[in-house]
Order: C-alpha cells, then structure tokens, then sequence
C-alpha cells in the first residue's frame, strides 16, 4: 500500500468501528457507506498480512494482531490530535479556543469563577480549561498556557514566576469544637491531619516535620485531588494545609494562629512563540492581572496573614472580583 491515504482511511474505519462495536454503528457516526468501511479494512488487512476483526451474532471481535493494531491506532489518533493543535496554537487569529492547564485548586476555586467576566471582555476567544495535578507535557503542544508550581526546565518553554501560593494549617469550626483548638506545635500530636498528594506536590512529609514525632496511620487521611482535599477538611475530618487565598474569597475553615507555613512558587508557562499570537497574548496578559500581588495579597511573596487580607483588598474594583469567588458551602 503505497498510498498514505488509504493506510490512514483504514486506521481510522478500525477506530470508529472498535468504539461503535459494528459496522452499523460506524456508518451511522461518519456518513460512510458500508461497502466504503469494507473496503477500508480490506485494503489494510491485505498491506498487514492479517485480519483485524471477525463480526459475529455478538458484534466485533478484534483478532490478537488486531489489539495490537487498535493500540497502535490510538497512537496515530493523538498524534494527529497534536498536529492539529500545533496549527492551532501557532496561527496568528486573533480568535479561536486557547488549551490553558492549571492546577486543580486554582482552577476551581480561582480562575474558572473569573471565565465569565474574561469571556465577556473577550468574546473571539474560548478558554478551554484542564484543572488537574498532573503535569502537563508542553512540548506535545496539549496545551497553550500552563500554571504548575513546578518549574519547567525544558528549554523551548518559556516561565514566568507569576505568584506565590502560601500553603497555612486550617480546620473547619465543627472540628476545633469537638476537638480543641491546638495553641502550638505540641498540641498538634493528638490531632488528625487529611493530607494531598499529588504528581506536583504532597504535603504529608511537611505535617510530619511540624509534629516532630511519627504518627500512627489513623491521624492521616489521604486525598489525591484538591477539591475532596478541601471539602474533607471543611467538613470536619481533621487539619491541612490549605492555601492562603482561600480564606480571602469567603472560605468558612478556619486557618489557625501557628507559625507554620510553606510557600509554592507558581509558574505560568507558554510556548517561545506563544506570545506573539495574539489571542495567547491576551490569556498570558489576563492570567497576569488576576495574580496581580499588589491587588490579591494571597499571591505575594511574603506571607501575609489571612486576619490581613480587609486592609489590602480595599481598592477599587477588587471587592467586587472577590465576591465572584466566593465559596458557597
């Protein structure tokens, strides 16, 4: 098979009827005739020298050299998947959908609740948000725009340190009733701790440096995503770290009165080339404004107290963003 468009037609006739489960279904979800997937697979079975399939009463069967072709199909699809993406996120159309990747906290509980205010402002541009830990592989072109607080160190990916996350101990009011509030790292021995651990970041070995002592498995309650992370402490199951600007968009935990923090850089991250498009321009320029430390005091680089946030976020204009974000229990 000479022709690169019959091997590609044949892949992904394998494709659509492997996810359809027959060939009915495959003529009903790409408008082709049956005799056209037939001859698709034909075509291919006689270039690989086997059969992909048999249709039986029940449906497709896949042979085992076909599983090993369907694997090898899917490959094919995200590759194309990439190539359509580069075009993409290298056009200079001032309009079209920018892939932004953050992590799972400031996703939710930060930037998606500021989408509507960014979309009305910019109507020619969708924002297409991935809230997750995972660490996103730039280089594959998945995503336009990251923030991670990891730092990238692959050379054709430029970062920007655009904030700081301070990470603070917090319960919810229910827990320290029933349990007591601890007045300092001594007291915080008896206390149960829910823990996040993540491919960016894992706070367990940090609660167990400020006890000091090992504690036994039923004081940790592990979390692998930030939003149940949040809610098991909010309900309260024990102490976490949670980060400072939480507290400053109506979080009912309560963060406590120790001097125990630790602080995340956030990195905002983008193709070399990604800033001279201009609708990535315009995400990389928003992203910058609503991590603004001067207005949001959360995103400093030195730490400032929750009890503090009223008096800086004062000004004009940042109330009412505030008020947008506000968690509702």
């Amino acid at each position: 098979m000479d022709n690169m468009t019959d091997l590609l037609n044949g892949v992904a006739s394998t494709l659509r009827i492997a996810r359809e489960g027959s060939f009915r279904g495959a003529m009903r979800s790409t408008g082709l005739g049956f005799r056209t997937l037939q001859n698709h697979i034909k075509k291919l079975e006689e270039e690989l020298g086997f059969v992909i399939f048999h249709r039986t009463r029940d449906g497709i069967v896949f042979t085992t050299e076909g599983k090993y072709l369907l694997d090898e199909a899917n490959n094919i699809e995200e590759i194309l998947k990439r190539i359509s993406r580069l075009g993409k996120s290298m056009s200079n159309d001032t309009k079209g959908e920018i892939m932004l990747a953050t992590t799972e906290g400031l996703g939710i509980y930060w930037i998606s609740p500021l989408l509507e205010s960014f979309n009305k402002q910019n109507p020619n541009i969708a924002i297409r948000l991935h809230a997750s830990m995972a660490l996103t592989d730039m280089r594959r072109f998945e995503v336009d725009v990251a923030l991670q607080v990891v730092e990238p160190i692959l050379p054709d990916i430029k970062r920007v340190k655009i904030g700081r996350l301070h990470l603070i101990l917090a319960a919810s009011q229910a827990y320290l009733s029933k349990h007591g509030e601890p007045k300092n790292l001594d007291d915080l021995k008896r206390h149960t701790f829910v823990f996040h651990t993540s491919p960016q970041f894992s706070d367990r070995h940090m609660i167990q440096e400020v006890v000091g002592t090992k504690l036994s498995q039923a004081q940790f309650i592990e979390m692998r995503n930030s939003s149940a992370h949040y809610v098991t402490i909010e309900r309260g199951m024990g102490i976490g770290f949670l980060p400072s600007y939480i507290f400053g968009v109506g979080s009912s935990i309560v963060p406590l009165a120790l001097p125990v923090r630790h602080a995340l850089d956030i990195w905002l991250c983008f193709h070399e080339k990604g800033r001279s498009t201009p609708r990535i321009a315009t995400v990389i320029d928003w992203l910058s404004a609503i991590f603004d430390p001067r207005l949001y005091p959360w995103f400093r680089r030195e730490f400032v107290a929750p009890k503090d946030f009223d008096k800086i976020t004062s000004v004009t204009g940042v109330k009412e963003v505030l008020a947008n974000l506000h968690i509702r229990g």
